[in-house]
């Protein structure tokens, strides 16, 4: 088998390529050793439960309609997720978009993420 040539990728690039492929090397077989199925679809919605956490702490910005409420920590509301995964009804065929929405609005029924204003905004 021929070795394939990097054609219009400097040294710089290649490297990059390379490493991100054995970086998804390791990540594959990390996933593939989770205890969860799907593995791939726990992975996505930790990182935006994760995200949601740190872009929603107080105090707020005068931008923040949401913040996570007092005494919350990731792990905590991790669990709580990880009882309600059931009812909550993630799959990888909703999308990014439905994923961080269907998120946020458990988190607002459970309290989680809450309002700093009370406009009802969110009713409408």
């Amino acid at each position: 088998m021929t070795e394939m040539t990097s054609v219009g990728l400097d040294l710089q690039e290649s490297t990059r390529r390379d490493d991100t492929f054995e970086d998804l090397v390791d990540i594959k077989a990390r996933l593939n050793k989770m205890t969860v199925f799907p593995s791939l679809l726990w992975v996505w919605v930790y990182d935006v439960l994760s995200d949601i956490y740190d872009n929603h702490q107080a105090p707020a910005s005068e931008h923040d309609e949401e913040v996570i409420a007092e005494g919350f920590t990731l792990k905590q509301i991790f669990d709580m997720l990880w009882l309600d995964v059931d009812k909550v009804g993630l799959n990888m065929d909703l999308g990014g978009e439905i994923i961080e929405e269907v998120i946020y609005d458990w988190m607002r029924d459970r309290n989680i993420l809450v309002s700093l204003d009370n406009d009802g905004w969110l009713d409408d």
